[in-house]
């Protein structure tokens, strides 16, 4: 018969009985003649040929020497099974088949049986086929969990095994891996926004289960969802790593009605930042330089807008913010400090949306849809700031005539060529400006363009590779009349990055990769205006580099309590181009020591780095509510910010490793002890680090970093050393929420490598780096008054930072006075705290509505504190103190969806 030349189908029928699910043959078969000692074979064919039965069997079971009797007009399966379970065979029925199955395959068909016992069979979803081959043995359960509405995968949305600490949360692309016995689970999802689904499942074996969330809508017993597993902090594998949803982010007060995610990681433990006015953000002692800050995998230079009042990512397109307090995976690498990466959702594909935001100070608007549905999809945004009408009701005519604003625009589309290659380019365009009274105008700029591809190659084994063109220019333009000049500096890079995902069995994840970045340093150019007669051209050399890298991580389950996850990165550095001095080894580098000068072509290899970046992340399940984590992070960053101030401001630029600067080397290890209890309704942690620094970049005392020719002279190298403990304490569920942090924290540095007193610091000893900040406190709680109305409060407190002062003075023939000034950062501004507050209103409850809308009234700065920025001082030495913003600032702000 031709069924029998299906030898892959009866194996699979045979040994993984994947469709064998007992529905039973709805019309009986009866012998349509008699047999007597008839071999089996020839009887089935007999009942194939009356019927539209198939049997299907083995023939090398020897089956022909099964002899059947039967009367013409009995119930041929009945009496074919019978005679078979005399040699340990039986039928099993499915659909209009009839399948010959051995003693083994009937067990497997017997696993699959549900017992009448059971509540609804049609409530359990089947995971996995046949049978496990020790029940006692973990299985995996894989799958995505995406948006029902766009069909976008949902970043950091959670899948909990209900009355069990069994849970883990989706990465980038929405994909988890769940771990678990075989047996019955309900199994709850969730994701902040969306409403969460309850699923019932046997799991058999190894299997795939996709879940699609809807948007959360009014419902009649409120409830709440988290983003968050609520025991991730326990179960999280790689120690240091915080994600923030985008719900957690706008809970927040606000500054000027915009929302910002830095300013939300600076509540965190070990994140920090000098104060309002300033750019950029601390980690663990680090300096804004440090971090390694991207959108969607793209590096961004700046990170905010207007000196630090705004965030440089609008709300509207953020799926969510993930920050790595140490080095991060190996994937990662570039920066001594931490890692933070802001991912974009794709845009709608089921229909046209529109939402935004206005507000006294600054408006915004995004439009997303589909332009093929379920194919293409679109997002644009745009956002843009006006404080200029605030600037003229200030009484000071330094603020009156001065003005400032930016914008910024986002787009992004999302092409689904088929079920295993997604294209994806997004671009980024941002504006600031900022210009004082005296015909002073500083600007900076960003254009950023990505191009992904991501492609499946199964459902074990995933590809993305990615192409990034950034270019950040900033610029100082001053039109006084014979003083009029033009300065800019910037960074232009081309980068190529190739990722592969690959699931080894269910113990092991393997990450790896290759990526390459070229950069165009601009260490700045100086050109007079046409009025400018007393200052000349002053052009610093470009330089520019090639940083190139291959990764290998493996996130490894030891056993269900143990889980390390490790890889090892290296990288290479070539600098190219530029001009570099060769100094008399004898004196103090300077101006006057140079002994000859290098100079090399754009492409031409100036020096060689290669690094070795070993990362490892320990985490040992204590009890199903607590967990020990140990980590250590080896990290290479090859180029430099450029800075003599606490801030990220347009004067600052960076600088490539070369002749004479090499490249920082951190070395940082972590323990922590995390804990959750009342059913994951508070967590507590307390993590401690140690962080050595080779190779940190200060200047010599009276230095010049602005188009100063001769840097290489001025800058020097030292040590790094960081320390401290983090203590958090959260709540997760109720009317209200929030978390406690404190942040026991020094951040030290040592410059005594040079034989030369010229070319250290306070005498080579220890001292405070401009960003130490011991003790650190933050408080920020959500209460949820009804289900329209909110309130949230912000508080924070902090050491002040560090600031060198004058200690004596004294007057030379015509000069009023000369200051002497103490040891670098031997003093502190005073201590620093504030508090924030924000009121939310949403839009009616009814949940068809044309604008679903809420109003945010916010207050910053709640009691008016005057924290100092920093403390200046006069010729004769008289001080003075900037705040820059002293005083309780109050916004308004409606934001809209249609």
């Amino acid at each position: 018969m031709k069924e029998k030349l299906l030898p892959l189908l009866v194996f699979l029928v045979l040994f993984n009985t994947t469709f064998l699910l007992g529905q039973s043959v709805e019309k009986t078969i009866v012998f349509d003649k008699n047999y007597v000692e008839t071999p089996l074979p020839e009887v089935l064919e007999d009942l194939e040929n009356q019927s539209e039965i198939r049997f299907f069997y083995k023939e090398e079971w020897g089956i022909d020497a099964f002899l059947v009797n039967g009367i013409k007009g009995q119930d041929a399966v009945e009496t074919i099974n019978s005679l078979l379970s005399t040699y340990g065979f039986s039928i099993v029925a499915y659909k209009d088949l009839l399948v010959l199955v051995n003693q083994e395959g009937l067990d497997a068909y017997r696993y699959e049986q549900w017992d009448e016992d059971d509540l609804n069979l049609k409530e359990y979803q089947l995971i996995g086929t046949g049978k496990p081959e020790n029940s006692n043995l973990p299985v995996t359960l894989t799958g995505q969990i995406t948006d029902a509405g766009e069909n976008e995968a949902l970043i950091g949305a959670s899948i909990q095994v209900v009355d069990s600490s069994e849970g883990v949360v989706t990465d980038l692309d929405g994909n988890y891996e769940l771990t678990i016995i075989p047996g019955k689970y309900k199994l709850l999802v969730q994701y902040a926004g969306y409403e969460p689904k309850s699923i019932d499942v046997q799991v058999i074996n190894s299997g795939e289960l996709n879940v699609a969330l809807f948007n959360e809508t009014l419902k009649l017993e409120e409830f709440t969802i988290t983003a968050r597993s609520q025991d991730i902090s326990v179960s999280e594998k790689i120690a240091g790593r915080e994600i923030l949803d985008i719900a957690v982010i706008k809970s927040l007060p606000t500054f000027m009605g915009e929302v910002d995610p830095i300013k939300s990681l600076i509540s965190l433990p070990g994140v920090s930042s000098v104060g309002e006015g300033s750019s950029g953000f601390n980690v663990r002692g680090g300096d804004p330089g440090q971090n390694l800050v991207m959108m969607d995998g793209a590096i961004v230079y700046n990170s905010s807008h207007l000196f630090g009042f705004f965030g440089a990512f609008n709300s509207d397109l953020i799926r969510d913010v993930e920050i790595y307090k140490g080095g991060g995976p190996a994937n990662y690498g570039g920066r001594v400090s931490s890692v933070l990466n802001v991912n974009l959702r794709n845009g709608n594909s089921q229909g046209i949306d529109v939402q935004g935001g206005i507000g006294l100070i600054s408006s915004r608007l995004l439009v997303e849809g589909p332009l093929n549905k379920d194919k293409t999809t679109f997002l644009l945004s745009g956002r843009t700031a006006y404080p200029n009408w605030m600037l003229k009701q200030m009484k000071d005519p330094d603020l009156y005539q001065s003005a400032a604003g930016f914008y910024d625009v986002n787009f992004k589309i999302n092409h689904t060529i088929d079920e295993n290659n997604v294209l994806t380019f997004s671009s980024y365009l941002s504006d600031d400006n900022f210009e004082f009274a005296s015909d002073t105008a500083y600007v900076w700029k960003t254009k950023l363009g990505i191009l992904k591809w991501a492609h499946r190659f199964s459902n074990k084994f995933l590809m993305q590779t990615q192409v990034v063109v950034s270019d950040f220019q900033s610029n100082i333009r001053n039109t006084q009349e014979s003083y009029d000049f033009d300065y800019t500096s910037g960074i232009v890079n081309y980068q190529g990055k190739v990722d592969f995902s690959y699931e080894l069995g269910t113990a092991h994840k393997l990450d790896f990769g290759i990526s390459s970045l070229y950069y165009s340093f601009n260490n700045g150019d100086f050109n007079p205006g046409s009025e400018n007669t007393t200052s000349d051209e002053i052009h610093i050399p470009e330089e520019y580099a090639l940083e190139s890298a291959i990764y290998l991580n493996d996130e490894f389950v030891i056993s269900p309590k143990a889980s390390l996850v490790y890889g090892i990165r290296v990288s290479n550095y070539l600098a190219l181009g530029g001009s570099y001095y060769d100094f008399d080894p004898n004196q103090p580098k300077s101006s006057a020591t140079i002994t000859d000068t290098l100079s090399f072509g754009q492409n031409e290899v100036a020096k060689t780095y290669i690094g070795f970046e070993p990362r490892a992340s320990f985490r040992w399940l204590v009890t199903p509510s607590s967990s020990l984590k140990l980590s250590y992070y080896r990290t290479n960053q090859y180029i430099h910010l450029i800075s003599n101030t606490a801030a990220i401001s347009p004067v600052n630029y960076w600088k490539s490793s070369g002749y004479n600067l090499s490249p920082s080397i951190a070395d940082q290890y972590t323990i922590g002890l995390f804990k959750n209890w009342k059913d994951n309704l508070f967590e507590i942690s307390v993590e401690g680090y140690y962080k050595n620094i080779q190779q940190v970049v200060d200047y010599k005392n009276a230095a010049s970093i602005l188009l100063n020719e001769n840097l290489d002279a001025d800058l020097i190298q030292g040590e790094g050393r960081a320390y401290g403990a983090e203590f958090l304490l959260r709540k997760n569920r109720g009317k209200l929420t929030g978390w406690l942090g404190y942040t026991y924290s020094r951040s030290l540095r040592k410059f005594d490598e040079s034989a030369f007193e010229e070319e250290k610091i306070n005498g080579g000893d220890f001292f405070a780096a401009n960003y130490d900040k011991p003790h650190d406190i933050s408080l920020v709680m959500n209460y949820k008054v009804s289900r329209r109305f909110a309130m949230n409060l912000n508080f924070a407190y902090s050491t002040g930072r560090p600031i060198t002062v004058p200690v004596s003075k004294f007057q030379y023939e015509d000069i009023l006075s000369v200051l002497n000034f103490s040891d670098r950062n031997q003093y502190r501004v005073p201590d620093y705290h504030r508090l924030d507050l924000s009121f939310t209103l949403k839009s009616g409850l009814k949940k068809e509505k044309a604008i679903d809308g809420e109003w945010v009234f916010s207050v910053y700065n709640v009691y008016g504190r005057k924290n100092p920025f920093s403390v200046y001082f006069t010729q004769r030495g008289n001080a003075f103190q900037l705040s820059v913003l002293g005083s309780a600032f109050p916004s308004i702000s409606y934001n809209f969806k249609l």
